[in-house]
């Protein structure tokens, strides 16, 4: 059915935190949104009475900037309908993600949110975009029914299981109707993109980092280990250090991140309804979700310094916020200076952040080096810590020798480290690439030698797994690799994953 190169094929990668949609072919996804849904209640009892909701139970995509909709608050249950595709089970800093729990029927909204804005099912040709007139998708939609003409890639966790794989793979043809589906490994899309059959992929997401080894486009599960250590880590990190008084300009007191949908909602109305709808979305996962993206506009911004090559005793002299020093070089310098200077950062609700003259603050300036800190420290450190290192707490270079640990062929380990793939929005710090060379040169023996490989474009870093998949759909030598409808529904969705393996 499909032996042509050009398949029109429809790739998506859903992470934990975004998802990119787009054509196979092309050079970088067209949609890029939150993974999260809104998850509308039947009424709206917000003026007593019983109404219907036009919308469907879930939609997509979410706003970050904005509350959600008024439909998405249960005065009842006391909740607000944002739902995460994956979900977490704690909320310190020593969080661990539950893979295995996953919202189909968000899920669902996310690729039908997708095919309206790629016009999978218009009448348009399928490379040129749709602009859909509402804002969100309905996952109800009338033409949800319909099959479309397009195979769907896409990409999964090794770690997630064959039970959440099957589950998926029902959502694609029985919810989606798709006529051919492929399941693979975001590790070996990523070595695909760039141009290796066999490498060691270190992807820094947001839930953590993954460490997996990609032998002739096979993942090697057994050498995959997980950290806890990501995008969301340092986030948290970052706001337990900005907790710290002398970080404040003008004298502020301490006092919590606000993010932008506080300080918009408050411009516009301030009335008892409103408060309520903030009191409910500041104990929701939505409010944890807009806190971590004004962290992650923070720890990504112009003060925050490339990382250096030598070893992680940088970070012991850092991060401890009991001390506070005076900047003699600069002594009492004006506010106008130190922002062209770039020694105040300002948070979205205009809050000041010193960032140059106190001790906590430079810190703040080194906040990737945690990454490879062999231990937290103490202003970091919560109750459950333990004092033993697990695989989900080790640090970057030490994640990296662990994985190595678990594969015994010599020549497979040097092949490996040859072509190590640093990936994932969090690997975008400056020096990354070195520093983690660096560390890795004294931590293995001299008779192996390592490379690590990171793009120096932000989008190929950021969307590497996405291109690989577009790479991979393009080939006319994988067009036989596709599990057709009829092979679904031979088989099922168990005995069909048996083809992606």
């Amino acid at each position: 059915m499909y032996c042509g190169d050009e398949t029109g094929a429809v790739i998506g990668d859903i992470g934990s935190h975004t998802s990119r949609f787009g054509y196979g072919g092309e050079d970088c996804p067209k949609v890029v949104i939150p993974s999260a849904a809104y998850r509308h209640h039947p009424t709206n009892r917000s003026d007593g009475k019983r109404q219907k909701v036009n919308q469907s139970k879930y939609t997509a995509p979410v706003s970050l900037l904005n509350l959600p909709p008024d439909d998405c608050f249960d005065d009842d249950m006391q909740q607000v309908g944002f739902v995460p595709i994956y979900s977490l089970n704690s909320n310190n800093i020593h969080h661990k993600p539950i893979h295995d729990t996953v919202d189909t029927e968000a899920y669902t909204a996310l690729w039908e949110y997708s095919f309206h804005a790629l016009s999978v099912r218009g009448r348009n040709k399928h490379t040129v975009g749709h602009h859909h007139e509402s804002s969100s998708a309905s996952s109800t939609d009338a033409n949800n029914n319909t099959t479309i003409d397009h195979p769907i890639l896409s990409s999964i966790n090794p770690h997630h299981g064959t039970k959440h794989h099957a589950q998926l793979l029902e959502i694609l043809f029985e919810s989606l109707s798709t006529p051919a589906a492929y399941l693979c490994p975001g590790a070996t899309l990523s070595s695909f993109a760039f141009g290796r059959q066999s490498a060691l992929v270190v992807d820094i997401g947001h839930s953590g980092t993954t460490v997996t080894p990609v032998m002739d486009g096979y993942t090697l599960k057994f050498g995959s280990v997980v950290s806890d250590r990501g995008g969301e880590w340092l986030g948290r990190c970052q706001g337990r250090i900005l907790s710290c008084r002398d970080l404040w300009r003008d004298n502020a007191p301490c006092q919590e991140i606000v993010p932008r949908y506080i300080t918009r909602a408050c411009k516009e109305d301030n009335n008892d309804q409103l408060l309520h709808k903030l009191k409910l979305a500041k104990e929701s996962s939505f409010h944890q979700w807009t806190v971590h993206q004004v962290m992650y506009e923070m720890m990504t911004g112009s003060h925050v310094l490339p990382l250096e090559e030598r070893g992680s005793s940088l970070v012991e002299s850092l991060f401890h916020t009991n001390t506070t020093i005076k900047n003699e070089n600069h002594g009492m310098m004006e506010e106008d200076d130190m922002e062209e200077e770039g020694q105040v950062y300002v948070l979205p609700d205009g809050t000041r952040v010193d960032v140059g003259l106190s001790k906590t603050g430079k810190d703040l300036c080194h906040l990737p080096e945690l990454l490879f800190a062999e231990s937290l420290p103490e202003c970091l450190q919560s109750n459950d810590t333990n004092t033993t290192q697990s695989p989900s707490s080790l640090p970057l270079h030490k994640l990296v020798q662990h994985s190595l640990s678990q594969i015994l062929d010599t020549d497979i380990r040097k092949e490996l480290l040859s072509n190590i793939i640093l990936t994932g929005s969090s690997s975008l710090f400056p020096g990354i690439d070195k520093r983690l060379s660096a560390e890795l040169s004294t931590l293995l023996p001299n008779v192996y030698k390592n490379r690590v490989i990171c793009s120096k474009n932000s989008v190929e870093n950021r969307y590497s797994t996405w291109i690989g998949g577009s790479i991979l759909s393009s080939l006319g030598s994988f067009q036989q690799m596709w599990l057709s409808r009829r092979e679904y529904e031979e088989c099922g969705a168990v005995l069909g994953l048996q083809k992606f393996h």
